[in-house]
């Protein structure tokens, strides 16, 4: 709340006491609005009770109340509630207030009416009769900052009586004509929470402004119509326009008295500086919703609380703690993808076989929907000890190798398409990716470079050690060489300044936006520029996909043995990676004399490859092996005297051959056929 409160946070033991959200990508918005929504007693109960009176309810209680049950015990995920919530992009920056109202508008009336109250506008002419208009009912009040930097001024001028006279006189059916007037707005129903908006976002019609001033913040605040309230919870945004950071400061009962706690997405901590101990106000700069309860008795309520906590803790400790879906709609996909025996031809609706090594098991999989497919053959742990085959559907090539490259291939394409990061990325968590899903993309990993050696270079190098070795086998060096090639190229530029020390007025701006992407809202001093952006590459690279990493860690075990030290996967990192000249060294004509037009379309094909750039020589040699990083120890090529329609390079990817037409009269024009060629997106595997 006030800048003290945000500024001086302190690890308590606090672990098994309170507990965090994780934060999907930037649902920080989310997490600070349902952690405040939790800490709601009343709210809680109500979301609790209705859910066990109703079953079949559409309300989001029931998905409110296993989130709950969970953060009573766990730092806890959020899927269950984005997905309701429709939320499809979980790395776009919202409204923590929008949410706010989205949440209990899909929440039962028996909870939501604790944050519901009624407005209505009273008119009183002058010959004193008075009129009042339809109720109005809110979540939250909007007090405008523009001309007050203060809650109570702001409340006044919410409810300040307008005058209507002289032009603006209002008609009085009573009077039958305009007369003066005064109008005011009256809370009808005094909500038991109050939820106060400080509209920061001001917008009119020339400019959208953001007013970061402090603001005067009552711990108790008096309404009109004489109804007290007293502050409890504030959720804070920092940032600007562009974006920010939303957390939430909450006041919570415990045994010794009230404390007030910081959540940050999974970091809970206590406030070393316990705010309203000297008066009854508080300045903050970043306050934006201000939740306030109708006062009660204090002690009373404070027994009750605890009772409840308590029976609650006793409640989930006898149930277990909630399960983690397994379903999340790919067993209708695995109905549809039949394990076959190879020795079969058409898809067959029988697993096959026993699992053995000797009995290989071949499943189809669709090109568009690689990454699904495989990740239902692969929650199936068993598929680890078998010769695994793999065709796609409506594709006549037969798996001799080639094709599983390309199938594991096409998964990497399309996984690392959904992760963060530009030349390396890193995956992120994903609402409809449990426990199960990502186990299985590890066994996917290590199946698929021990089976074919297809090994996923660009996912971020740090993060591949930190999966194989763990987080701390990562060093300072190899974690920032990772994050300049995870940001983008103008960020990557403005930190290596920052770092030398020679950043310019563009570098800060452009470090100023990724420090606020990342999550905070300010540069740090220079002095101290190097570990504030260390610890920024650390949250990014290998924090924040932590989960991923301990998921991973179980089918990683299977690595660790043939890449036994760090070493060794760094090398492999650098090794499998594409470039013109490393497959321009694969290559080997099948003839060890070659005719005169033989020599001159090897030459070229040498040409063409020894000048292409990362991403060609990865299609070149997709193209031969099935695979965009480098899997075999050699590419051979033939040469045949096609001519016309019928003349064009063909790969063999399960023999890593290259058939190439020796008929160019050249290299102009064998480059036109070969571009032409790699520049479709889509290769069919067919058998020649």
């Amino acid at each position: 709340m006030a800048q003290k409160m945000n500024g001086q946070c302190t690890n308590t033991s606090l672990a098994n006491r309170y507990h965090g959200l994780i934060n999907q990508g930037s649902t920080c918005y989310l997490n600070s609005v349902l952690q405040v929504l939790f800490r709601t007693k009343d709210f809680r109960e109500a979301v609790k009770k209705y859910s066990e009176q109703n079953a079949r309810s559409e309300f989001l209680d029931h998905d409110l109340k296993a989130l709950f049950d969970d953060l009573q015990n766990y730092t806890a995920y959020t899927f269950k509630i984005t997905n309701k919530l429709g939320i499809d992009n979980v790395n776009e920056q919202r409204n923590a207030a929008e949410y706010v109202e989205r949440v209990l508008r899909m929440t039962s009336t028996d909870a939501s009416k604790i944050f519901h109250g009624h407005l209505v506008n009273k008119t009183t002419c002058s010959k004193g009769h008075i009129q009042t208009d339809r109720d109005a009912p809110f979540w939250y009040l909007q007090l405008s900052l523009v001309d007050s930097c203060s809650v109570v001024k702001g409340i006044e001028e919410f409810f300040k009586t307008s005058d209507f006279c002289g032009e603006n006189q209002i008609y009085c059916e009573q009077c039958g004509d305009k007369v003066d007037a005064t109008m005011t707005a009256v809370i009808k129903d005094h909500p038991d929470v109050l939820c106060l908006l400080l509209k920061r976002f001001e917008f009119n019609y020339n400019y959208i402004s953001y007013i970061n001033s402090y603001v005067e913040v009552p711990e108790t605040l008096q309404v009109p119509e004489n109804q007290k309230y007293e502050l409890y919870a504030v959720v804070d945004h920092f940032g600007d326009l562009k974006g920010g950071h939303y957390t939430a400061t909450i006041k919570i009962q415990e045994e010794h008295g009230n404390r007030w706690h910081h959540f940050q997405d999974t970091r809970v901590t206590e406030l070393v500086y316990q705010p309203f101990q000297l008066n009854n106000t508080e300045r903050s700069q970043s306050a934006y919703l201000l939740f306030y309860r109708k006062s009660k008795d204090a002690a009373a309520e404070m027994v009750k609380e605890m009772r409840s906590l308590a029976m609650s803790n006793m409640q989930v400790i006898h149930e277990g703690a909630a399960q983690i879906p397994q379903d999340n709609g790919l067993n209708s996909i695995a109905k549809s993808l039949p394990l076959r025996s190879s020795k079969q031809r058409f898809p067959s609706s029988s697993t096959g076989n026993s699992g053995s090594p000797e009995s290989p098991r071949t499943v189809l999989i669709r090109r568009i929907k690689v990454v699904e497919d495989l990740l239902v053959v692969f929650k199936d742990k068993s598929i680890m000890t078998v010769t695994l085959k793999m065709d796609f559907v409506n594709e006549r090539g037969i798996d001799d190798a080639g094709v599983s490259r390309e199938v594991y291939t096409a998964f990497w394409e399309q996984f690392v398409e959904q992760c963060e990061g530009e030349t390396e990325r890193v995956p992120r968590l994903r609402p409809d990716f449990c426990e199960a899903e990502w186990q299985a993309v590890g066994q996917i990993w290590v199946k698929g470079f021990l089976d074919h050696g297809v090994f996923p270079v660009r996912l971020s190098k740090a993060f591949i050690l930190a999966c194989i070795h763990g987080i701390d086998s990562v060093s300072i060096d190899i974690l920032m060489t990772s994050f300049l090639n995870y940001v983008a190229p103008v960020e990557r530029s403005a930190v290596e300044n920052a770092l030398q020390g020679t950043m310019g007025e563009s570098d800060e701006e452009d470090l100023l936006d990724l420090f606020t992407r990342m999550g905070s809202h300010s540069l740090p001093p220079k002095n101290n520029m190097q570990l504030a952006i260390e610890r920024m590459a650390h949250k990014a690279i290998l924090q924040e996909p932590k989960y991923i990493v301990d998921c991973f860690s179980t089918p990683m075990a299977g690595l660790q043995q043939k890449l036994s030290d760090k070493e060794r996967v760094l090398s492999l990192y650098e090794t499998k990676k594409a470039t013109g000249k490393r497959v321009l060294q694969l290559f080997e004509t099948t003839n060890m004399v070659l005719s005169q037009r033989e020599r001159i379309t090897f030459k070229y094909l040498q040409h063409y490859v020894k000048t292409a750039d990362e991403t060609k020589a990865e299609k070149i040699l997709r193209f031969c092996t099935g695979s965009s990083v480098i899997c075999v120890d050699k590419i051979l090529v033939s040469f045949n005297a096609e001519t016309g329609l019928r003349r064009r390079p063909v790969g063999h990817t399960c023999d890593a051959t290259l058939h190439i037409p020796c008929t160019y009269s050249s290299y102009p024009e064998f480059r036109t056929e070969f571009d032409n060629i790699l520049s479709s997106n889509y290769f069919e595997m067919y058998v020649i």
